[in-house]
């Protein structure tokens, strides 16, 4: 028995099939206007779950490089702190050695205190330095002054602040004024004070101390941006690391996400011209006249 095609059977089957292709031409299209291969899940299940894997790993090494940058400015900043720290306490040491001669009067030993009393607000406004919005020098206390004048005490705390900076690995990004500066009561404030009243009454043996003193704090000073430097170097190293990790995953999501543009374009090329074939074709064969219903 024949099988009679009916005119809706063919309008039908045709417009699905154009629909097919139009939607193929419509995804092709839409690839190579916003550069993505996957758009829904459903475009690639499998490659879904690799770009969300990515994008997990891409996020904790992006948290990775804003900690290390900004331990590496912390300790930036403190370098240049204890550089002007300990400049001065060696222009004080400078100045302390000129009183410790005799041979100055008391005009004299005068103007020399008073050099070393300014001299002393340039090691206050060292410890006092800030990163930022923060204090570098005040523990855990980064909006407290560690050491606001006139008086000496250091107003932080002892704890220090530890960034993570890669899997399993934390680091300390500042240290408390009184690790620098010694304890209250003690500290290289309190030395200078007591410098500058050994030098005004020409206490010679006092200024002896002070100057062992001044030589102590700054090797501490220097020990501590000795310490620094290595760290800073370090986490430059680790920089370097979490660059190229995020280099790395970035091309593997690139791979998995991302629509090769040159094959793109030829895919909807192709697309493009099998829908303009299909609807050329689909003109002629829908076209009917009275013999067709005869």
């Amino acid at each position: 028995m024949a099988i009679r095609i009916t005119q809706n059977q063919i309008s039908g089957n045709f417009q699905s099939d154009v629909q097919s292709i139009y939607s193929k031409l419509a995804k092709s299209q839409q690839q190579l206007s916003d550069g993505k291969r996957i758009s829904t899940p459903s475009d690639d299940p499998f490659g879904t779950g690799q770009v969300l894997g990515f994008d997990r790993q891409l996020a904790e090494v992006k948290r990775f490089q804003a900690n290390v940058s900004e331990s590496i400015g912390y300790l930036g900043s403190a370098d240049s702190a204890l550089d002007s720290v300990t400049s001065a306490l060696q222009a004080i040491r400078e100045k302390a050695t000129q009183a410790a001669n005799g041979t100055y009067d008391t005009s004299a030993r005068a103007a020399i205190a008073t050099e070393i009393q300014q001299l002393k607000e340039v090691v206050r406004d060292g410890l006092n330095a800030k990163y930022g919005d923060s204090y570098v020098f005040s523990g855990t206390a980064t909006n407290t002054e560690p050491f606001p004048a006139p008086a000496n005490t250091y107003m932080g705390t002892a704890n220090v602040i530890a960034r993570r900076v890669a899997q399993g690995q934390s680091v300390s990004i500042n240290v408390p004024g009184d690790a620098i500066a010694g304890p209250n009561g003690t500290n290289v404030l309190d030395m200078i004070d007591q410098l500058v009243t050994d030098v005004t009454a020409g206490n010679s043996a006092g200024i002896t101390t002070g100057l062992g003193q001044v030589i102590s704090f700054t090797n501490q000073a220097l020990d501590v941006r000795t310490q620094r430097g290595a760290r800073a170097a370090r986490l430059e190293t680790t920089q370097t690391r979490l660059d190229l990790t995020e280099e790395r995953l970035t091309s593997a999501r690139t791979d998995v996400a991302d629509v090769d543009a040159s094959e793109a374009y030829v895919k909807f090329t192709q697309q493009q011209s099998m829908y303009q074939a299909a609807l050329a074709a689909g003109t002629r064969i829908m076209q009917t006249s009275i013999l067709d219903f005869l």
